[in-house]
Order: structure tokens, then C-alpha cells, then sequence
């Protein structure tokens, strides 16, 4: 496992763990579920992409969509209900970062 594929495993855990944790802190915070189930595609996604034998080109479509809807949730609960705050939004859209910089397979 190259390094580069070392960090982005360990980002999308720390995503998945804080998302998780901050969850079990306020309920409420749909964002939050959100983030941690962006992160989790996002990890399921790298993984299976480097099957041989597993056609993994709608994986950017449902990783992008999920993103964009966990970053746009988190936006609305921080500034429609006053929830979460900024963090919730950096979080989801980190997922969004990660997908888009995560080291692909070679052709």
C-alpha cells in the first residue's frame, strides 16, 4: 500500500470516527449522519475501485452526490437551524476533497 493510499484510509476512519462521535454528542444533527455515511462510500468506493474485475466508473457519481447532499445538509443545519456550526460543513465536504485527490489506479 503506497502512502498516499495510507493517508487517504486514514482521513476517511478519522472522518467516519468524528462524524460518528459527534453524532452520539447531538443527535439531532442529521449532518452528521450525513458526513459519516460520505465518508464510509467514499472508503467503500476506494476499495472496491481497485477490483480488477469491478466496473467502478459510477462510483464518482454516487460519491459526488452523496457529498454534495452531506455539504449542503450541514450548511443547512448551520445556518437555517444555528447547528453544528462550521465544522459539520468542512467535515462533509471533506469527503468530497478526499474522493476527488485519492490516489486512482493506473490504466
Amino acid at each position: 500500500m503506497t502512502l498516499k493510499r495510507r493517508i487517504t484510509t486514514a482521513l476517511l476512519i478519522i472522518g467516519i470516527a468524528f462524524s460518528l462521535y459527534s453524532l452520539l454528542k447531538t443527535p439531532e444533527a442529521v449532518a452528521w449522519a450525513a458526513s459519516a455515511l460520505a465518508h464510509l462510500v467514499v472508503l467503500i468506493s476506494i476499495k472496491t475501485e481497485n477490483l480488477p474485475s469491478f466496473d467502478s466508473d459510477f462510483l464518482g457519481i454516487i460519491n459526488v452526490s452523496l457529498g454534495i447532499v452531506a455539504t449542503i445538509v450541514s450548511a443547512g443545519q448551520w445556518l437555517i437551524l444555528d447547528q453544528n456550526g462550521p465544522l459539520a460543513v468542512i467535515f462533509s465536504a471533506s469527503a468530497l476533497a478526499i474522493w476527488a485527490f485519492r490516489p486512482r489506479k493506473k490504466a
